[in-house]
Order: structure tokens, then sequence, then C-alpha cells
């Protein structure tokens, strides 16, 4: 099975003293092919910008997973950004939810999400996307 991957499971995965580390770490080995879109990886580095956490430490973490044979980097082209923003629009989503809504598309495409995101989750499946973990 493949999937897109959130943000947040990548988080959970690389620190074990979060919440969520163990089902986090599950969902990536449970997957044979990790899907990345590379706004999530922007995410992943301002996470490690933001905790006081050196370029080189988010290098070797990012790094960690981009090496791993089941990863496949995802790019955003134009017209995703435009088909984000109509979906915000046609929604009636907050324009603070613009990075989700990029991550949404990739999972319409591949069919798979992993996230911990209860909004994200809760839009995945209204748009028929599998959820990972499948209880949460």
């Amino acid at each position: 099975m493949h999937g897109v991957i959130d943000t947040n499971v990548l988080i959970y995965d690389t620190f074990e003293d979060t919440e969520f580390h163990s089902e986090a770490e599950n969902i990536l080995e449970s997957l044979d092919r990790w899907y990345v879109p590379a706004i999530v990886m922007q995410e992943y580095v301002w996470f490690f910008k933001n905790n006081g956490f050196s370029a080189k430490d988010a290098l070797e973490s990012l790094n960690g997973y981009m090496d791993d044979p089941r990863f496949k980097g995802l790019s955003e082209s134009p017209k995703i950004i435009e088909n984000a923003l109509n979906l915000l629009v046609g929604e009636k989503i907050s324009l603070s939810r613009f990075n989700d809504v990029v991550v949404l598309l990739h999972a319409l495409e591949k069919g798979t999400l992993a996230t911990f995101d209860r909004k994200l989750r809760s839009l995945a499946k209204r748009k028929g996307i599998k959820v990972l973990p499948e209880k949460f």
C-alpha cells in the first residue's frame, strides 16, 4: 500500500517523545511507498526552525526519509495551486488551510492520506480518500 504523508506524521515519527510516535512509525512501516509533497517537506523544515533546531538537524532528519527507497517526492505545479484555491473557495474553507488542501489534492490522486490532523482527515473522508491511521 502507498500513501501521501502529511507533515505531522513525519514529525511524530522523528521525535520519540511525541504523543503519536509509535502510530506514525507504524504507518510508515506499513507503507511500501511514501508520497511526500514538497509543501510537507517545507513545513517539516519550518518545524525544525520554529523549535530551535539547526539547518543541519533539519537536513539530517529530512535526508533520513529521502534516502529511504519508499520515499517519492511530489511537486506542486501551478495547476495544483490553482486547484487548491478553487477547492478552498468552493468548500468555503479558510485560506489558512491552503497547505492542507494542497496535501489533500495529492491524496485525491494517490487514494490514501496519512495524517493526524482532524480537520484534514474529515475533509479527506468527505472526498472519498482512505485515511491512515484508520482509528484516531
